[in-house]
């Protein structure tokens, strides 16, 4: 499982560094600049609680890619990690934002909202039990891009879960939840802060 993720990650660079150079429209690859510490075993429980609300529940290396193209981008996240020592969380991404500013300055920066679909694989080492998850949220964000920097600061609000293990004399069951953490809040965004690079053309106006 390990490796096909990490063959998608480099597929997904390349394909996006490709495309850059054929085509009018603006690619760009970011990272998650928090995921890499979500999943250290922290002295604090605080931390431990508090930094995976702050890295979007990503834990490892995360990459995003996608493209700009007029008021709209298009992005692909995959990520590789874990949250403690037994257990191992691949995810997958995809979604569509809309820049509210942009549609009436074309400078592709601003606010924007979207929505986004996330799959995750929750994989117990020792158990060898794994839980899958499907679960779609609305996005609120700010994107911000000099040259061909991007720092990219979003909130996340799920708003259902459908989860499928294989424990045994277990069923499949989907349930409409604010939060994936109620025992923390009934009403729980997550937060991400993303730095990147665009690649192809800077700022098109059209």
């Amino acid at each position: 499982m390990k490796r096909i993720f990490f063959i998608l990650n480099i597929l997904l660079c390349f394909n996006i560094i490709s495309k850059a150079q054929v085509t009018e429209r603006t690619y760009y690859l970011t990272t998650n600049v928090l995921s890499p510490f979500s999943g250290m075993n922290k002295s604090s429980a605080t931390l431990n609680a508090l930094l995976p609300v702050f890295s979007n529940l990503e834990y490892g290396f995360t990459l995003s890619g996608g493209y700009f193209k007029n008021y709209h981008f298009i992005e692909s996240r995959l990520t590789l990690g874990k949250s403690n020592a037994y257990n191992f969380i691949p995810q997958i991404q995809f979604g569509y934002n809309f820049l509210i500013i942009d549609y009436f300055k074309k400078n592709q920066n601003g606010f924007y909202i979207g929505a986004n679909i996330r799959y995750w694989d929750y994989i117990n080492k020792y158990t060898k039990t794994q839980r899958h998850n499907i679960s779609p949220s609305i996005d609120l964000g700010y994107i911000w891009k000099k040259k061909r920097f991007i720092v990219d600061v979003r909130l996340h609000q799920n708003f259902a879960i459908f989860t499928k293990t294989n424990i045994a004399h277990t069923k499949s069951a989907i349930d409409f939840t604010l939060s994936p953490m109620p025992e923390l809040s009934p009403v729980l965004p997550f937060i991400s802060i993303n730095l990147g690079y665009k690649f192809g053309q800077i700022d098109k106006k059209k």
